[in-house]
């Protein structure tokens, strides 16, 4: 089943599967559950039409859709003060204090093309060892 743009488990219980989708957390998924008028523990499977459509249409309502644009405007406000957090995110970089002399190292290559590019664009050259 597809409930904002998220696949759920249909052998999972309810309140288990709500709680894939993104940003519902268990007390959320308890709520809808309330609002609904279905048991949390119930699988997901055997809910009937009628549920399954209320279901949908009260987490439409209690979740705002615009929460992955906000946490996205938040990034992009990062970047543009050129804060710290910003340009960790901007390299992609570990931005909360971890380890990146040994660790790290897929993300830098990942991002190795994406570094050198925003060095040529700013017009600093980058150092070959």
């Amino acid at each position: 089943m597809l409930i904002l743009g998220t696949h759920l488990n249909q052998k999972q219980s309810l309140l288990i599967s709500l709680q894939s989708i993104f940003g519902l957390n268990d007390d959320n998924a308890l709520k809808i559950c309330s609002l609904v008028g279905v048991s949390p523990k119930v699988k997901l499977g055997k809910l009937k039409v009628n549920q399954l459509n209320k279901l949908s249409r009260v987490c439409r309502e209690e979740i705002d859709t615009s929460l992955t644009r906000y946490v996205q405007n938040d990034l992009q406000r990062l970047i543009q003060l050129k804060h710290y957090r910003g340009t960790r995110h901007m390299f992609g970089l570990p931005s909360r204090g971890q380890r990146t002399r040994t660790n790290a190292q897929t993300s830098k290559k990942i991002n190795k093309h994406t570094f050198s590019s925003t060095l040529k664009a700013s017009g600093k050259t980058q150092r070959r060892k």
